[in-house]
């Protein structure tokens, strides 16, 4: 198969799936009365707070919280990941302004690299630095979102918290969850073997 055509293949199911995925996120965002389990399991998890709508002050500032919080978190596990497990073969420390560079780009969802993967940092801060695409894309999904709602002329913004999670569980989780049976089924190895 040359280039051109497997370049118009990957458009052609872009644009097959985008409609189905589209729906199944306008759904995930859409608490309803028609599934009161899932916004009571939301409920249950986020506690009460969680189903109240927030204004956009509010919102920005969740998402602040939010994201400083993912950027201490994974400032830690890189700085600290020669003392840290799953580092098989004994990475060292790595300089403060390449933590930094990285972290910023993955928790701004920009995922710029100047490293090389196994050759700088252990499998716990790649790990860390995996989880932190999930969740940034979640945050992303999340702001995009409430910027839909505003832009509609609706003064609830939604919560910022509800909306990360059910992007999470009942969005990116099972996509996820079929990629890595698709990749399993086809080989694909993972160890954590130096």
């Amino acid at each position: 198969m040359n280039t051109l055509s497997l370049s118009f293949a990957f458009i052609a199911l872009v644009a097959a799936i985008s409609w189905p995925l589209g729906r199944w996120l306008f759904w995930t965002l859409q608490p309803s009365s028609d599934h009161p389990r899932i916004d009571g399991l939301f409920q249950l998890l986020l506690g009460k707070g969680s189903a109240k709508p927030s204004n956009w002050k509010k919102y920005f500032l969740a998402l602040l919280a939010f994201n400083g919080v993912m950027f201490a978190f994974t400032w830690l596990i890189l700085t600290f990941q020669h003392h840290l497990p799953l580092n098989p073969d004994g990475m060292g420390p790595v300089k403060t302004s390449l933590v930094f560079n990285t972290v910023v780009s993955f928790v701004t969802n920009t995922n710029l690299q100047h490293y090389s993967g196994e050759a700088t940092y252990s499998y716990l801060s790649q790990l860390t630095l995996m989880w932190l695409q999930f969740t940034s894309a979640a945050s992303g999904i999340a702001v995009f979102a409430a910027l839909a709602r505003g832009l509609s002329g609706s003064r609830d913004c939604g919560n910022f918290q509800r909306d990360v999670a059910r992007i999470l569980v009942l969005f990116l989780l099972p996509l996820a969850t079929i990629w890595a049976v698709i990749y399993t089924c086809a080989g694909v190895p993972m160890t954590f073997d130096g």
